[in-house]
């Protein structure tokens, strides 16, 4: 269930045992920059992704979206906007994932990655983002950013 007051988007989950998720990624631009992490885990280990996760029950995007760039690289952000919405019929925890990429401003340019997640997290120039192996979520988003 999506529910709008405020200018707050939350999503509801309604069933227990869902057969979806709902993911949120950061596209933090500096200049002619964006911030992209290295993945640690799974299928998608070594690949680099925009900073990302998973909402909780009831958390609404700008509320995750704050809590996942907290968790993955240690800085304090201020969501924006939606950029884009994308889809995964079979994402990497085996269920469609449906995922908002949101433009997320950050305060400092000092992170500490969470090391059981991420191997890294680097500023990429645009022009070199093509050529790197990227999450499949990550690349749907490209031609929204760029």
């Amino acid at each position: 269930m999506l529910e709008t007051k405020n200018d707050t988007i939350t999503l509801a989950f309604t069933q227990p045992q869902n057969k979806c998720s709902i993911g949120v990624g950061a596209i933090i631009r500096k200049q002619n920059q964006i911030l992209l992490v290295q993945e640690a885990n799974g299928p998608v280990r070594y690949s680099w992704a925009f900073p990302a996760g998973l909402l909780q029950e009831n958390e609404t995007i700008q509320a995750g979206i704050t809590r996942e760039i907290q968790e993955e690289i240690g800085v304090d952000s201020q969501y924006k906007s939606i950029i884009f919405f994308g889809q995964q019929p079979q994402s990497r925890w085996g269920k469609q994932d449906f995922y908002f990429g949101c433009e997320v401003e950050i305060f400092k340019d000092e992170f500490k990655i969470c090391q059981n997640e991420l191997l890294d997290c680097k500023w990429w120039n645009i022009d070199q983002i093509h050529q790197l192996a990227l999450t499949p979520i990550t690349r749907i988003g490209l031609p929204f950013i760029l």
